[in-house]
């Protein structure tokens, strides 16, 4: 698996434009890091959804909810959802804390090296759960909690769902951030055959001016 050293820059700040020769370089080696030590993980569940209670959304048989407009857009048109945790695991904080060691710029391209392929990671997982679907089906954009106005603390419940700590070791601290750190949680809607996408944002907005996270989100186009 690859590291989309296009998303790095855009990690680091550099938006549309390239960055220069030596941090570039840099970049390239940090990344081949990444891909030769870390294998990556994850883990998932497929659920039926209930919406049956207006402004919210339930998966059956469970005890998550899904509270929010932004997510309810986003799956108002499915019967099904996929959650997933994917994380490089304790290896990709290592690798993060020895470049730091190097030296401040170096940690901060690891870091963002490490959110890049994490993202490798997911797209992975991914296709795995669309290779399970009945034909002309799709799945809706990767949707995290802390998107549009869907509470960060889902990520409890989520994770708690899927046993994540003990499938694939990762942890949700008391301040709701997770370790290893960087894992992400996705919710997928699955999409039945000749309904399509819509033209929402990746986070189910119709703008970025909705969202709670317009002045930080690194997605924005």
């Amino acid at each position: 698996m690859k590291t989309d050293l296009k998303l790095v820059a855009k990690y680091l700040g550099f938006g549309n434009k390239q960055p220069d020769e030596r941090t570039r370089n840099d970049m390239e080696v940090i990344a081949a890091q990444f891909e030769q030590a870390v294998t990556g993980k994850w883990t998932y569940g497929h659920y039926l959804l209930d919406h049956s209670i207006e402004g919210l959304i339930k998966l059956e048989g469970t005890a998550v909810v899904l509270e929010g407009k932004s997510i309810t857009r986003t799956l108002k048109r499915c019967k099904e959802v996929y959650i997933m945790v994917c994380t490089l695991g304790a290896q990709g904080d290592l690798l993060i804390e020895r470049n730091k060691m190097m030296s401040p710029t170096m940690g901060m391209i690891a870091d963002a090296c490490a959110s890049a392929f994490v993202e490798t990671i997911a797209d992975s997982c991914q296709q795995e759960i669309e290779s399970q679907l009945p034909a002309g089906a799709a799945l809706t954009f990767r949707y995290a909690p802390g998107y549009g106005d869907l509470p960060l603390a889902t990520n409890k419940t989520l994770l708690g769902e899927l046993q994540s700590d003990k499938r694939i070791g990762v942890h949700l601290t008391d301040s709701m951030l997770m370790t290893p750190r960087k894992s992400i949680v996705a919710i997928l809607g699955v999409l039945e055959e000749g309904i399509s996408k819509g033209k929402n944002h990746r986070c189910g907005n119709t703008s970025c001016s909705e969202c709670d996270l317009n002045d930080s989100c690194t997605a924005r186009s």
